[in-house]
């Protein structure tokens, strides 16, 4: 720079941010006089000048500094949608906040402090269990299904405010129970919530912003309230019928609803969980074609999967899962547990039975990496794939044990496809991690003992 600025020219000194993009441009002119220069389009008239400054100040108000290129390109979408579900859920807590007063007994002559102090003391003591129990209970599985939980949040929440709104009308005892129960589930919103939300910040953070990013994201919520609050006051004071009172509150639950459940949609998540796995690794096997996490993203589905996998005839056949410990993928009803040995994994099979499908459960070694666990993953999806839905599946498991090497439709070679996984990467997939895990991470060692033990 200071050679540049010897050498006597003018010189064009650019300011980019974290991704290479020009901020802004400066003329250094030989006789040491510094310019601004205006991107092409720009005027200097004044009110154009305000009007740009303005657009800055709310920009970086609410949107992260560098935006859109700070943060990933599902961002705004999200965002905005998740504005809008603050907006109807603000209007929802006032009316859900009136019953809720009348169910603590305002307005009621017959009611005293006590009874409302006793009843508040039991919330709160509900609350605060429902809290630790549901923490302790899916705290790990918050983070692999974040899309899920973040959904399921916010029907906890609308759950609650319906109890809420109809407690005025119950029994004492009714009424101790709907807002109690109200309360536990408000709780469970909270934790599902803030969990979800801290996964999904770390996926749309780009350049090391997740706190400037959690920052805005508040300020983006905070103004949004302030404008539900005043359309919701407004709203409150001129609706108080009870029967316009629970349609207007089912109108505001589906638009919440509605609004919450395309924002999770629209999250396009890099990393692998069980569910994404799944979907890009039978289309794989299907069409040799390697999808994108937003091609993935708009076949995900948010509530409804389960690990029960389907052979290449579209027939459920085999549910997969992580073996929570050795004991628990080696346990089997009836035969003997069939093992297959993969790099830094192992996969187990438990034959169907009358009573319940395939069991395939996958058991990760001391010192495997995120890729290993997603290649476990793979192979017992392709197991799945190559079976058939006759006689427990017993001829072809026989067929893949007795001869590993000379499987159907060259299943070996299918999940460790180096074009696999170079396609992965090039489609913007991170194999650097891995959220297939939904309970306490189990490694094994083992070694061979000396002695016979008896």
């Amino acid at each position: 720079m200071a050679e540049l600025i010897s050498s006597g020219c003018e010189i064009e000194v650019s300011e980019l941010d974290k991704s290479g993009h020009v901020q802004q441009r400066w003329l250094h002119e030989p006789s040491g006089r510094i310019t601004h220069i205006r991107p092409a389009g720009h005027t200097n008239d004044l009110f154009s000048r305000s009007l740009r400054e303005w657009k800055k100040i709310l920009s970086d108000s609410f949107l992260p500094v560098g935006f859109p290129h700070s943060v990933s390109s599902d961002y705004f979408a999200y965002q905005t949608f998740d504005s809008l579900q603050a907006f109807f859920s603000t209007i929802t807590s006032l009316l859900a906040n009136r019953a809720l007063l009348q169910g603590l007994g305002v307005g009621d002559a017959n009611s005293s402090a006590t009874f409302a102090l006793l009843l508040t003391i039991l919330r709160d003591a509900t609350s605060r269990v429902a809290t630790i129990v549901f923490a302790h209970r899916f705290g790990l599985r918050i983070e692999p299904d974040a899309k899920r939980y973040r959904f399921l949040a916010d029907l906890f929440n609308d759950t609650g405010f319906f109890l809420e709104l109809y407690s005025p009308y119950l029994s004492p005892g009714g009424k101790v129970a709907a807002l109690s129960v109200g309360e536990a589930l408000r709780a469970l919103c909270g934790v599902s919530a803030g969990a979800s939300k801290a996964a999904l910040s770390m996926h749309f953070a780009k350049h090391d912003n997740l706190a400037e990013l959690n920052a805005k994201e508040a300020s983006q919520e905070t103004a949004v309230g302030l404008i539900g609050l005043l359309v919701g006051t407004i709203v409150v004071k001129m609706i108080e019928d009870p029967r316009s009172v629970v349609y207007l509150m089912i109108l505001l639950v589906f638009g919440h609803l509605a609004m919450n459940y395309l924002g999770v949609r629209s999250v396009q998540m890099t990393t692998l969980n069980r569910q994404r796995a799944t979907i890009l690794f039978q289309e794989y096997l299907r069409t040799g074609k390697v999808l994108s996490p937003a091609e993935v993203a708009q076949r995900e589905y948010i509530i409804l999967w389960g690990p029960d996998i389907s052979n290449r005839h579209g027939q459920h056949v085999a549910k997969i899962e992580l073996a929570k410990s050795f004991g628990h993928a080696m346990s089997c009803s009836t035969g003997r547990v069939k093992i297959m040995d993969g790099d830094k994994y192992s996969v187990t099979v438990t034959p169907a039975t009358a009573q319940k499908i395939t069991q395939i459960r996958i058991l990760l070694w001391d010192g495997m990496s995120p890729k290993q666990a997603i290649m476990g993953w793979f192979e017992a999806v392709e197991m799945a794939w190559v079976m058939d839905k006759q006689t427990g599946f017993k001829p072809n498991l026989e067929r893949i044990f007795n001869n590993e090497r000379d499987v159907v439709d060259g299943y070996v070679k299918h999940f460790g496809s180096k074009e696999l996984w170079e396609s992965m990467v090039t489609k913007g997939w991170d194999l650097s991690t891995q959220s297939l895990e939904t309970a306490a991470p189990v490694r094994l060692a083992a070694r061979k003992l000396d002695k016979k033990v008896y």
